[in-house]
């Protein structure tokens, strides 16, 4: 384990911390909501979705928080801005935790900021994502809101290496007239800046997407973080290895893979998110929600193992709530 030189900033968003030297703080965990074919979601462009289950996820989420000590968020990610509101609404009324605002639509997300805005719930939301596909018209909705923390996301889509997502941070590599952090706090009025690198395929740029946290964390002293378990859900070869060894089944009216093949792609897919954690990073967007009861354990142990070494071998004082002290028994 390691200490970064250059001192690393701590936000506070809605009550939870993130960021710090690793081992300071526990990973912040963000478990995704209302994403595409979610089983909870009945017409996703409506809005329209399992209430009752919505609310047991979002619970379950909080319950293995309480558990194991790390913090949450939650990741909504909706695909209009009717759902979009809908969604959020929801969420602010079932839970106090910070959320993302979150969607592949551009219109959805301005409406989830707008909304925010309007009911009061900007101290609680993080915009995600800034990122070279912005419009103007988007990058000035991010302006004119009340938001404070967002999402940059280090997509270089001419330059997948570190060198390309630090030439995005810096300079803008020929997309803004500035870097992307000097156009997020000067421009664009982001005083709580997260870094996501943008989790690229196995064999198509991954490493370089995990090694970057390192870089930005190092070079500028942010939070950083990764949804590292679309790498290997996009895996090919773990996708045609569950083909080959699982089935699909009926069970409860929904359709799932059964098998040791299936096993295997959950393993892979639940377990890949302590790589952050071991590469010092401070949130860790995991996924599906329902993925919880297995993921804040397997990352809660790596908080310990990361904490001890903090504290022996740094003399870093580790700060609750935390892993280390829930489950230290």
């Amino acid at each position: 384990m390691y200490v970064f030189d250059r001192k690393q900033e701590v936000y506070e968003i809605a009550g939870v911390k993130i960021g710090g030297q690793p081992g300071e703080y526990a990973t912040v965990l963000a478990g995704t909501i209302f994403y595409a074919k979610h089983y909870i979601v009945e017409d996703a462009d409506k809005g329209i979705f399992d209430k009752k289950e919505a609310e047991r996820l979002i619970k379950m989420q909080e319950e293995m928080s309480d558990v194991t000590g790390n913090p949450i968020m939650l990741q909504i990610f909706s695909e209009s801005p009717e759902a979009m509101e809908k969604e959020i609404e929801f969420c602010a009324e079932v839970s106090d935790a910070p959320f993302l605002i979150d969607s592949t639509v551009a219109e959805a997300k301005i409406a989830g900021m707008k909304y925010c805005d309007e009911v009061g719930l900007s101290d609680r939301a993080i915009y995600n994502s800034i990122n070279v596909s912005c419009s103007q018209e988007e990058l000035e909705e991010i302006k004119n809101s009340k938001i404070s923390a967002a999402i940059l996301l280090g997509f270089n889509p001419k330059d997948t290496t570190v060198a390309g997502k630090i030439d995005l941070m810096e300079t803008g590599a020929g997309t803004f007239e500035k870097g992307l952090l000097a156009l997020a706090r000067e421009d664009l009025g982001i005083t709580k800046p997260l870094f996501d690198p943008a989790t690229l395929p196995i064999g198509a740029g991954c490493g370089s997407s995990c090694l970057s946290g390192f870089v930005v964390k190092s070079k500028y002293g942010i939070p950083v973080g990764l949804g590292i378990h679309n790498a290997p859900s996009a895996w090919v070869w773990l996708k045609r290895y569950r083909k080959e060894h699982a089935k699909k089944v009926k069970k409860n009216g929904k359709t799932v893979w059964e098998g040791i093949g299936a096993e295997v792609f959950h393993l892979c897919d639940v377990g890949s998110n302590i790589i952050p954690i071991l590469l010092g990073q401070d949130f860790v967007m995991y996924g599906p929600i329902e993925n919880a009861p297995l993921v804040f354990p397997l990352c809660g142990m790596i908080d310990m193992i990361v904490a001890e070494a903090a504290q022996s071998e740094h003399g870093l004082q580790t700060n609750e709530p935390h892993p280390y002290f829930k489950m230290s028994e």
